[in-house]
């Protein structure tokens, strides 16, 4: 009668808890996963994340330092790089750089996407540092890459002829023979991306890819005249039916919590008075819009697309994202002192958990 009990009363637990120290691989978390869970401060007292920024990363892949903001935050950066990401029904397996380049070994992993897709490139060369032997990481310029400036490529939904922004281009090669490469350009055109894919022809089942299209596709925006998210949902559109879901590659969407570029709620505004209110706190400030219409989107689209689209995965990196508003740049450095704060890109370790879910489920 107690063992019988016992079990009704197993079964009757929230699944995070049966699950718990099962790994968060692809299996576990399926084509369209979610991972949710919650920040919490490392056992170790004196962590400070995956590696030292100054230290660790190669001098081709160095970006801003949070660490070198100053005094002003010192404190407030320490706790926040000391936090590490817990999911709830399943376990991150740690980061281990060598298993990474060995269960990729001869594979290419194409990043594409805006400058946040830039931000996990550089965050993925970092914590793969130890197991490198080349990389560089420069502008997309006509001098030092002649490869897709043919044409004027125009975004949708944007009144007038605005023409995308290419923004960097990067690649590092793993002692595996892995290739990891970037580009970066803020919104999505059919003909820019054959352009850029030119290059990698033909895609096979030993390529990855994986992108991300939303910050220049803010879903409130008072400043912009236009309908960036329906524009955002035609391109996705555009870009599965007619691409990936047409490619050999192996594909994941990751999700991210897509930045407000203007507006009330503090990412990224034009608004001066209100901006100067952010600067002079020092901080960015959570959304107090739900960001979910993107991911739940493609969810949507990728239950509805079928077999065709089995190889189309989603990183879910949406819930651990949204609720490290306290991690932007604004905080800690770019962007302060003047009335502009930049709360779309990351300090900390935010984009480094990012790889860290690839890893699990790549490997």
């Amino acid at each position: 009668m107690i063992s019988l009990l016992v079990v009704l009363l197993l079964f009757q637990q929230p699944a995070s808890i049966r699950a718990a120290g099962a790994p968060c691989d692809s299996q576990a978390l399926g084509q369209i996963p979610t991972l949710k869970g919650s920040w919490e401060t490392h056992e170790d007292p004196h962590y400070q994340g995956y590696y030292d920024a100054a230290a660790a990363c190669p001098s081709w892949a160095k970006d801003w330092d949070c660490m070198l903001d100053g005094d002003v935050n010192r404190e407030e950066l320490y706790t926040a790089y000391s936090k590490v990401y817990k999911p709830y029904e399943c376990d991150l397996r740690p980061w281990n750089p060598e298993q990474f380049a060995d269960c990729t070994a001869a594979k290419r992993i194409i990043m594409i996407g805006d400058s946040l897709m830039r931000q996990q490139w550089l965050s993925l060369a970092c914590l793969l540092n130890d197991v490198t032997v080349s990389g560089e990481h420069h502008l997309w310029d006509e001098e030092k890459y002649p490869v897709a400036m043919e044409h004027d490529y125009i975004a949708r939904g944007i009144p007038g002829d605005f023409r995308i922004p290419r923004q960097y281009i990067g690649r590092f090669d793993l002692k595996s023979g892995a290739q990891v490469f970037l580009r970066a350009f803020g919104r999505f055109n059919l003909t820019l991306w054959d352009d850029v894919f030119a290059e990698f022809q033909p895609l096979t089942d030993n390529d990855v890819i994986v992108f991300n299209f939303g910050a220049w596709y803010p879903r409130y925006n008072v400043h912009e005249s236009g309908d960036p998210w329906k524009a955002w949902q035609e391109d996705m559109t555009e870009l599965i039916n007619l691409r990936l879901s047409r490619y050999a590659a192996r594909i994941f969407y990751r999700s991210a919590t897509a930045t407000h570029f203007g507006g009330v709620n503090g990412t990224m505004t034009f608004e001066k008075s209100l901006a100067a209110a952010l600067a002079e706190a020092g901080r960015c400030k959570q959304s107090p819009l739900n960001e979910s219409w993107y991911e739940d989107w493609m969810k949507t689209f990728l239950r509805s697309c079928g077999p065709r689209c089995s190889k189309i995965g989603i990183l879910p990196v949406f819930d651990m994202t949204q609720s490290r508003f306290d991690a932007h740049h604004g905080n800690f450095g770019r962007g302060k002192g003047t009335w502009t704060l930049d709360c779309r890109h990351f300090c900390t370790s935010v984009t480094d958990v990012w790889n860290v879910v690839l890893y699990n489920q790549l490997c």
